[in-house]
């Protein structure tokens, strides 16, 4: 089962991971927190990143948003 998690890292709080049902929702919750943390709607710069669903930061000083697909239990290679 694929599970999509939306990480919220913020330089004032600790690094949260929030999963959902559906890729559309984890962007849209990740979007939102981005306009939301912003100071400025200009702060907010999302890109592309490969294997990576949604990418943004928020702030100059690194904050930032991402939205990755994952297996239910299974959680990859060890390394």
């Amino acid at each position: 089962m694929k599970i999509y998690i939306a990480v919220i890292n913020d330089r004032h709080t600790d690094t949260e991971p929030y999963p959902f049902s559906t890729a559309e929702a984890a962007i849209g919750y990740a979007r939102k927190c981005a306009h939301e943390y912003a100071r400025d709607a200009e702060d907010v710069e999302e890109e592309p990143l490969e294997g990576w669903l949604y990418y943004a930061t928020y702030s100059g000083e690194g904050d930032s948003v991402w939205v990755v697909e994952k297996e239910l239990d299974q959680p990859g290679e060890p390394e």
